[in-house]
């Protein structure tokens, strides 16, 4: 038997499995309503950053709602700057259920949307204010086809509404005109209208985790692969490939290495890349990738970072409730073509100046996070880290690891 095959099936036996009797059992409206009763979990935090302002999260998860297994999620949050409000409804335990599906709906609206221009070489000096509203209709069916998390597939559609007010000139210090002239045009095609269009994909995923509430050891990646299609008479298409891995090395306890890698490339297809997409539809580089970059950062084409770094135990109560430090190191940056532009070198410089052929040094960033763990759950109770690089210092949550049955997709 070939190499490859062993290696395959040893894969697909020994990797984790969710009980065998939800995984067994068909999600959904099939399963009986009788089994455990509804259950309602509230969630309420405080909210602050130095661009949206003062505010709060509120939120609640009902299960087994109509039927065993359901879960209801609604989740709202409320800035001075920034509301959002997400509705979604999963027919089943994503993580327990051989066949899943999920629905969700999503808006947000903001009139600080950060926007530093496109491409590698970005200043936040050149910081501009954006007002921007989004809306998000999206179906998904998961599916784990070998009864185990060795492997996830997850098909999906989304409906994106987006419509761009421009330069807020109230909070922006700068005009538009002081951007290059592509970083003009992906704010000026979207200025003033309504764009709006589906995507759809899919997602392969292999969970080797030990536990993705709280992962000491394991692998969890995702290759995902979308096509989106615009409906508003601009005749825009794009397609997207991602993919991304993290691992945990484990170094006895709750101390664990961690390596991260991500990787985007979009293109249009109409016109081989030659004409503008809109900022909203392209990735990111920020702290939701790579907890380490500033919000709304670094836009581009294309993506690539790695980081690695080490979670340390600092506090372990009566076995009950511990502390953690987290310490991981980046390496990123966005390029209008990875392949013409990826430089493998460091720069530590906030001005970041391209070469002569137009290629573009490695942007560094230095995450520092503290959490609170539930030891006897196992599961991170809250979080938050601190990220410093030649962009400057920004604060964010603390997730590591992005996974495609989180309810909030990555990238749009």
């Amino acid at each position: 038997m070939p190499t490859a095959l062993v290696l395959l099936l040893g894969v697909l036996l020994h990797a984790p499995a969710p009980p065998a009797d939800s995984m067994d059992a068909p999600s959904g409206a099939g399963r009986s309503a009788a089994g455990p009763g509804v259950q309602v979990q509230p969630r309420l935090s405080p909210l602050y950053s130095a661009n949206f302002g003062l505010g709060v999260a509120v939120g609640a998860t009902v299960e087994n709602a109509g039927w065993a297994g359901s879960q209801i999620a609604v989740d709202t949050r409320l800035q001075a700057r920034y509301q959002d409000a997400t509705v979604a409804v999963f027919t089943g335990d994503p993580y327990h259920s051989r066949v899943y599906g999920l629905v969700a709906a999503s808006g947000s609206t903001t009139g600080r949307r950060r926007y530093y221009g496109l491409g590698p070489n970005t200043l936040t000096a050149n910081e501009l204010y954006l007002s921007h509203d989004a809306v998000s209709i999206e179906g998904r069916v998961g599916l784990y086809p070998f009864r185990t998390t060795a492997l996830v597939v997850q098909p999906g559609l989304r409906f994106l509404y987006d419509r761009s007010g421009g330069v807020n000139g109230e909070d922006s210090e700068i005009p538009l005109s002081t951007l290059d002239p592509a970083s003009q045009a992906a704010v000026a095609v979207a200025a003033d209208q309504s764009r709006y269009g589906l995507s759809a994909g899919v997602g392969v995923a292999t969970d080797l985790r030990d536990d993705p509430g709280y992962t000491r050891s394991g692998t969890f990646a995702l290759v995902e692969a979308r096509r989106f299609v615009a409906l508003d008479g601009s005749d825009l298409q794009l397609n997207r490939l991602s993919a991304s891995a993290t691992t945990y090395v484990p170094l006895g306890g709750r101390a664990a290495v961690v390596v991260r890698g991500i990787g985007v490339l979009t293109r249009r297809v109409d016109d081989d890349g030659d004409g503008a997409i809109p900022f909203f539809y392209l990735p990111v580089l920020d702290d939701r990738v790579a907890t380490a970059f500033r919000q709304d950062r670094l836009t581009g084409r294309d993506l690539v970072a790695v980081g690695a770094g080490v979670r340390l135990p600092v506090l372990d109560a009566l076995g009950l409730y511990g502390v953690d430090a987290l310490v991981m190191g980046y390496l990123g940056n966005v390029y209008d073509d990875v392949f013409d532009q990826f430089e493998a070198s460091v720069s530590f410089e906030e001005r970041a100046e391209a070469a002569a052929d137009g290629h573009a040094p490695l942007r560094p960033s230095l995450a520092l996070g503290l959490s609170l763990v539930d030891l006897r759950a196992g599961r991170m109770l809250l979080g938050g880290v601190l990220g410093v690089g030649p962009g400057g210092v920004t604060a964010a949550s603390l997730q590591v690891t992005y996974d495609l049955r989180d309810v909030r997709p990555l990238f749009r």
